[in-house]
């Protein structure tokens, strides 16, 4: 019987590495003591040897290991199996722009998935495709390759009911929606498109984001790009200043922003965006499906469909949406459809259908805990600083928000001393702790420890606490969650 994460939640030493939630499939594993994220983050076989699951663009599932090791079996080789030929390409490609010279296409008998096959040194440029551009192969294809079984992709009433739930969500039609294996994957999609138009000019990251979304930018060609961190009124005026004497390609965004739920001006942005004819690609993945309307001021909106759309941690993917009233919205469409082809597997899709039938119940009560939960923390006297768009005034996200929408999820947290405070109290917290968000139990992670460990200094230099925990709220009761967050509260 499957363990119920809302009342038995993984948070224990005993519980490091069983997944979350209880299934083969799931994209995220207990790390339950700071120790443990530590540990994994350094390679710590003690840690890592005990993970039973782990998301998928980082860490390999056992499916997906074993049917790389009978693919790419040449000694002193290794790789990654991706989807298709032309996913296979792209990862090609990318090594050789990064230096790599022995990569080689090997066919998955009877499949369309095809592996890239390189030495064993040139492993980690390959990792950094499959990891950045999130065209993976999923654990039930490669469980189902494994049994001889043909993996398809095709149109199928559950790609479908998908297709069109995601339309309703961002009010346009099916036509106008793309869906991809995972939400990198559509943040690559996204890239790709703006790169037919424009390949050489710089391109923007405004406000801090998630990590793979400035890595794209940082290390695919043409490797040319300006990040402003914090993405605020400063920032838009240093914009201003780079426009007044070149052009840009793209300004890409987060709303709201991952880990520190800031929110761009997306109205100024769009203005800008007309005037010096740039595309604006916004990620809305933690507007959490149905609190906030950003397609407005957007080209292209990104969504991992992972997260809330989702909802329950046990299958990866994401989707493009397009602006209709897009300027260049033929020429998006154009750019899309000229890349794209399905590789979300009809297993994968079938399971994302199931899933995303209730997120607009589960989202309602998302929104509702996770307020309540951040007034809370906002008023103990041992928290130092709380993130959500609920506090305090925030016209940016507000004038974004739709009727009835709330203010997300997920909420950003340090406490006061943290050096001392922090371990102690994320090590009692009667929740689930791991990475992942949008899940319909709470999951705590430190963050920064996870996606910046190592470039800690980094991170804190662009305002993000190496202290900082991260925490996705889900649908428990209201009054146990902030008892069980007062509880941990009082062990430091």
């Amino acid at each position: 019987m499957p363990s119920d994460l809302l009342i038995s939640p993984r948070c224990r030493a005993e519980h490091l590495g069983l997944p979350m939630p209880d299934s083969t499939h799931a994209v995220s594993a207990c790390l339950p003591l700071w120790a443990h994220n530590i540990g994994y983050e350094e390679g710590d076989l003690a840690v890592i040897d005990q993970l039973q699951a782990a998301y998928p663009r980082f860490c390999l599932h056992p499916f997906v290991r074993t049917l790389i090791s009978r693919t790419c079996n040449e000694t002193g080789c290794s790789g990654f199996v991706f989807p298709s030929a032309n996913a296979a390409r792209r990862a090609l490609d990318y090594l050789i722009w990064r230096g790599g010279k022995s990569g080689i296409l090997v066919p998955v008998p009877q499949q369309t998935a095809v592996a890239v096959q390189v030495q064993s040194d040139e492993l980690p440029m390959l990792k950094e495709y499959w990891q950045h551009a999130g065209e993976v192969l999923s654990s039930r294809s490669a469980e189902r390759m494994l049994a001889d079984q043909y993996v398809a992709y095709s149109d199928t009433d559950a790609r479908k009911t998908v297709r069109q739930r995601v339309a309703n969500l961002q009010n346009v039609q099916p036509l106008d929606v793309w869906l991809y294996p995972s939400g990198m994957a559509a943040m690559a999609a996204a890239w790709r498109a703006v790169r037919a138009g424009d390949a050489q000019n710089a391109s923007v990251q405004f406000g801090f984001p998630y990590v793979d979304t400035l890595k794209i930018q940082q290390r695919f060609p043409p490797a040319r790009y300006h990040f402003f961190p914090t993405g605020g009124e400063e920032d838009i005026r240093q914009l201003e200043t780079i426009l007044a004497s070149q052009s840009i390609s793209s300004v890409f965004c987060e709303t709201p922003a991952n880990p520190l739920l800031t929110c761009p001006d997306l109205r100024r942005l769009r203005a800008l965006a007309d005037q010096h004819n740039f595309l604006l690609i916004v990620d809305d993945t933690l507007a959490a499906c149905t609190n906030l309307d950003v397609l407005s001021y957007a080209d292209l909106v990104v969504t991992s469909l992972t997260k809330y759309f989702s909802g329950y941690g046990d299958v990866l993917a994401g989707s493009v949406t397009i602006n209709p009233a897009s300027a260049r919205c033929q020429e998006l469409r154009d750019a899309l459809n000229c890349s794209h082809e399905e590789l979300l597997a009809d297993v994968d899709v079938e399971v994302l259908e199931r899933n995303s039938r209730d997120v607009q119940q589960r989202v309602a009560t998302i929104n509702s805990n996770a307020a309540a939960v951040a007034t809370m923390l906002h008023s103990h006297p041992a928290v130092a600083q709380v993130w959500h768009p609920s506090l305090g005034s925030n016209p940016a996200y507000d004038s974004l928000k739709r009727p009835g929408g709330g203010y997300g999820g997920l909420l950003s947290v340090v406490l006061k001393n943290p050096e001392t405070t922090t371990q102690p109290m994320f090590d009692a917290l009667q929740l689930c702790k791991g990475p992942n968000l949008g899940t319909w139990f709470t999951l705590c992670c430190p963050y920064t420890i996870l996606a910046h460990y190592g470039e800690l200094d980094f991170a804190e230099s662009c305002g993000v606490s190496r202290w900082l925990l991260r925490i996705s709220i889900g649908i428990e009761p209201e009054q146990e969650l902030i008892s069980r967050f007062r509880q941990a509260l009082e062990c430091i």
